[in-house]
């Protein structure tokens, strides 16, 4: 049963839904068998759900804990599991729930750069990019999380039982956030807050059976999911403080970024020179259901001693249902139609010292405030010495919610539905040549069929902030694809401590959502078209596995693997010049031909290749034959190294002398042109690099972990241009955290947590500098608990 999506735009689950508590286990699939769904460039997790076990059992858990970035308590957690068999065991039920709330606040900085023309800046080989603006923000997260899960199975004997799974999980998140932007472009300081509630629940509720039929084993099932993620109050207020800057702008604007905030280059303290520039109000739907069904037919062999398997047949049949609604209400509040009906409903407002007609900023202000060490303090100078007070602008919204217009851009943008059929049948087998060789030779075939429905306008305006009436119609598309995936597997035991694995295997990754939504959006002022239809195709891997594992059982095993992945039809974006007899026009589009000259971005399934190839080296080990104090080291460690190489394209747009140009003819004396240009680099967001140890020690009622995880720096801005000014990527990441757990008694246990102990942050840079563009600190947390078996 697949896992719905949480999010509104692609296919990933948050699963930070699922409580651990109810978790038996993970099955990591690094390399599938054709009965098993071919969804996923990388490989499969599957999450096994606790079963009962026998006799009856119940325990009750708690645990709390304090989060430095509010240098406060932000953990909160209680949880309850109980289980039995019943009619002679034939029965078990088990049922877990728990709710817990955490405190998710951190801190983020941003820096945004530009750069334009091919002229080196003088000292350097390159063009230097310049900074736009600088953004600090602090994000206020409490996240409240409830957890039911109910388990049963009926052994109905002779090899055959039933099973019913039923999981509920929900996702309150309550965020206040604060951002101050300096910006260089527009010379102004913005302060901006965010009131926004969402929330999230997961249903998923399933029945299969396992029968012994003459000899064969039928394995049938049923399943729902669904998720509803729903962002129901979303208001946000900014507020500007003009001419802020003190220093020249362009001198600025190739400085550090962090420097920006100095008080030497900016002056900001006079907070009544702060006036309301705008508010806006966004609601947001996010709904997907799944229904699946699925058989599987396994018939077992033998041909004398020497070999013996099964052959395995097997379908399954997927219904998914997707949509995302949307609303935004907005309105300028420095112009009349904002500020006058504003200051009629609230009269004793106090204006802004910029201007009197301006609303000020003052009577919003939270008086019980109080900055912290913004990102720990790692730039003196950036700070967030104010705040919005909450309740004054729930106030304002309450009072002023008829003065925000409706907009009716955002919907025709954003808004999507559509379903998903796929039908998927498998053959496969396996078949062991005595003890020492095994072949598992499978083909799945897995057939798509899509419907969207999306928005298309010929008169949108260029940003979400005009209240405009335009024509609008509702747009459809569907496509229809089918791929045969071989899954091929062999596993040689030379000995009884050693294990090959040979695997060839042919999986695929779907496109997001909001790519296949059939959309044309024509924005006449600036000449710009989006488009996007149903008929992307999604991503195909090739992969290859071998793997060898060494095991001895008093001490542990060690794995060595090799793969090597070939992808195609990755999908990315484009942006070029609408030019009569190109790829690019307008023709075929079905747009009209009086908008040649003009920008179109769309998606599209890349032509060229990719490539993923790596070394994982996996080591455990424990000493328990030891009869000395090593007897209680438990060890892991785990170490990825990985190379990978895809083409990026990238459209350049310019302008060219007419030749036929004559001054007072009819033609233009520029002519647009595209020029395409290919960039290799490695795949975005693909480590090259990953290492995680852990190291333990067991005494008797006594248990320790500290584990470490690195990740070496990814791409996250591919190249665009020749002297790749714009390539930006993150630092390398190293997390540390422990865990301790004794039990006091048989039936009572303590255990502790600590996460990000050292504090690090996640950070991202632009290459040809070395400035940072993003930096985000979580902080560190440490969690104590207890677990109590009542009945044990």
């Amino acid at each position: 049963m697949n896992a719905p999506s949480t999010s509104s735009t692609d296919r990933s689950t948050d699963l930070n839904m699922i409580s651990p508590d109810m978790i038996a286990g993970a099955e990591v699939l690094k390399a599938s068998t054709a009965d098993k769904d071919a969804d996923g460039l990388g490989g499969t997790v599957n999450l096994i759900m606790k079963d009962a076990p026998r006799d009856f059992k119940l325990n009750v858990t708690g645990e709390t804990g304090y989060h430095s970035q509010i240098n406060g308590m932000g953990r909160y957690k209680g949880g309850i599991m109980a289980s039995n068999r019943f009619f002679s065991e034939r029965l078990g039920v088990i049922f877990t729930a728990s709710a817990d709330q955490t405190d998710r606040s951190n801190d983020t900085f941003n820096a945004a750069y530009k750069v334009n023309g091919n002229t080196p800046t003088p000292g350097f080989d390159y063009t230097k990019p310049w900074i736009t603006g600088v953004s600090l923000e602090s994000n206020l997260e409490k996240r409240q999380r409830f957890n039911v899960n109910l388990n049963m199975d009926f052994d109905l004997g002779k090899g055959s039982k039933l099973k019913m799974s039923n999981l509920f999980s929900r996702m309150n998140r309550d965020r206040d956030i604060r951002q101050k932007r300096y910006d260089l472009e527009g010379t102004r300081l913005r302060f901006q807050q965010t009131d926004r509630n969402s929330h999230n629940t997961n249903i998923t509720n399933m029945l299969q059976g396992e029968f012994n039929v003459l000899g064969a084993t039928l394995n049938l099932g049923v399943g729902r999911s669904s998720s509803r993620t729903r962002t129901p109050y979303d208001h946000q207020m900014q507020f500007r403080l003009n001419a802020p800057f003190t220093a020249d702008i362009d001198a600025l604007s190739y400085q550090p970024p962090y420097l920006i905030a100095n008080s030497k280059f900016v002056k900001e303290d006079d907070l009544t020179q702060y006036y309301l520039y705008e508010a806006i109000f966004n609601t947001e739907f996010a709904k997907e259901t799944e229904y699946s069904a699925w058989l599987d037919l396994k018939k077992p062999f033998s041909f004398g001693e020497k070999v013996n398997g099964y052959i395995k047949i097997g379908g399954k049949f997927r219904q998914k249902e997707r949509s995302l609604e949307t609303a935004r209400r907005y309105r300028r509040m420095d112009l009349s139609e904002g500020a006058d009906p504003v200051f009629e409903n609230m009269p004793d407002l106090t204006p802004s010292s910029f201007k009197n007609s301006y609303i000020g900023i003052t009577d919003f202000l939270d008086s019980g405030y109080k900055p912290h060490d913004f990102l720990n303090n790692k730039y003196k100078d950036l700070c967030i010495n104010f705040a919005l007070d909450h309740n004054a602008m729930r106030n304002f919204y309450n009072i002023n919610q008829d003065i925000y217009g409706k907009i009716l851009t955002t919907k025709i943008l954003k808004d999507y539905d559509g379903n998903e059929n796929l039908w998927a049948g498998y053959i496969m087998g396996e078949i062991n040549f005595g003890k020492y060789v095994t072949f598992i030779p499978g083909v799945r075939y897995d057939f798509s069929q899509l419907k969207y429905n999306a928005y298309s306008g010929s008169n949108v305006p260029d940003n979400e902030e005009k209240e405009h009436e335009f024509e609008y119609e509702k747009s459809n598309d569907s496509d229809k694809y089918g791929y045969w995936l071989p899954q091929i597997h062999l596993r040689v035991k030379p000995t009884n401590w050693m294990d090959i694995r040979l695997a060839y295997t042919e999986t695929l990754s779907r496109p997001d959502y909001n790519l296949l939504a059939p959309r044309t959006i024509i924005k006449p002022n600036v000449n710009e078209v989006t488009w996007s239809r149903t008929n992307l195709k999604p991503a195909l891997s090739r992969n290859y596995d071998v793997i060898l594992t060494f095991y001895q059982p008093d001490y542990g095993l060690f794995t060595i693997s090799g793969f090597y992945k070939d992808i195609k039809n990755f999908t990315y974006t484009r942006s070029a010049y609408m030019l009569n007899g190109t790829v690019t026009d307008p023709a075929n589009f079905d747009l009209p031909m009086s908008l040649s000259g003009g920008s179109i971005t769309y998606p599209l399934n890349s032509p060229y290749n990719a490539t993923l190839k790596g070394l994982e080296f996996d080591l455990q080990l424990q000493f328990r034959k030891m009869k000395n104090f090593m007897k209680g080291v438990v060890f892991s460690a785990n170490l990825t190294l990985m190379d990978s190489k895809m083409n990026y394209f990238e459209t350049l747009k310019s302008r060219i002398k007419n030749p036929d140009f004559t001054p007072g003819g009819t033609e233009k004396p520029f002519l647009p042109t595209n020029s395409d240009i290919i960039y290799t680099d490695r795949l975005l967001k693909q480590p090259s690099l990953l290492f995680n140890v852990s190291l333990g020690y067991d005494y008797k009622k006594f248990s320790g972990r500290i584990s470490c995880s690195y990740q070496d720096g990814v791409l996250i801005a591919e190249q665009h241009r020749q002297d790749a000014a714009d390539v930006e990527s993150t630092r390398p990441f190293v997390k540390w955290d422990m865990q301790l757990k004794y039990s006091l008694t048989r039936q009572f246990s303590l255990y502790a947590t600590l996460s990000n102990f050292t504090q690090s942050s996640d950070r991202k840079r632009r290459d040809i500098t070395n400035y940072p563009s993003r930096v985000e600190y979580y902080g560190s947390a440490a969690y104590i608990g207890f677990k109590y078996d009542i009945f044990k």
